[in-house]
């Protein structure tokens, strides 16, 4: 049975390929680059041991605090991430915004998720300098590289949460007329 503008039922429920094909690039990419950022302070670091040899700064406090940030900004993007994935939330964002604004928003807290990654290995690269203790770099890359691979968006799931969340008989699955998100 096709419905009155001549779609199939099966072209109805599809996702829009493109759209989700360019939001997961995009996304992968952002993951990818501070992923390739990270490799190489962490390469800067090893490779260069000899510049990183001696302490600039006599203050541990300030390799305590670096310690913190960097504890804090590794169970932060998990706890912004599963916040931000949130089941409800994401059914929320579908009903108002549809497939573009899911997409977005999938995307959107990816590249946020990599960022944090990115901070912590620029912050394991300062303190490994600041404190004349090049480990200090593979410690925080560890972390970075765990956040990293924590968010790295896989488009099997994008396309399942779309699916899932995708209204019954929707034909474009877009927001409401006048509706503003």
């Amino acid at each position: 049975m096709t419905p009155s503008n001549g779609r199939s039922m099966a072209q109805e429920n599809e996702v829009p390929s493109e759209l989700l094909i360019k939001r997961h690039r995009a996304a992968s990419t952002a993951v990818v680059g501070v992923f390739v950022l990270t490799l190489l302070l962490l390469a800067i670091v090893n490779l260069g041991r000899a510049a990183f040899a001696y302490p600039r700064v006599k203050d541990p406090a300030l390799a305590y605090g670096l310690w913190i940030a960097i504890l804090v900004f590794g169970l932060g993007a998990v706890a912004y991430r599963r916040t931000k994935f949130s089941p409800v939330r994401l059914q929320a964002i579908a009903g108002l915004r549809g497939v573009d604004g899911l997409l977005a928003a999938l995307q959107r807290t990816t590249i946020m998720v990599a960022l944090l990654g990115g901070l912590i290995a620029l912050m394991g690269f300062m303190s490994a300098y600041l404190m004349g203790e090049p480990t200090d770099m593979n410690y925080a890359g560890v972390i970075a590289i765990a956040v990293l691979l924590y968010c790295y968006p896989r488009r099997a799931a994008w396309q399942r949460t779309v699916e899932e969340l995708q209204p019954a008989g929707a034909e474009n699955f877009s927001p409401a007329n006048g509706e503003t998100a």
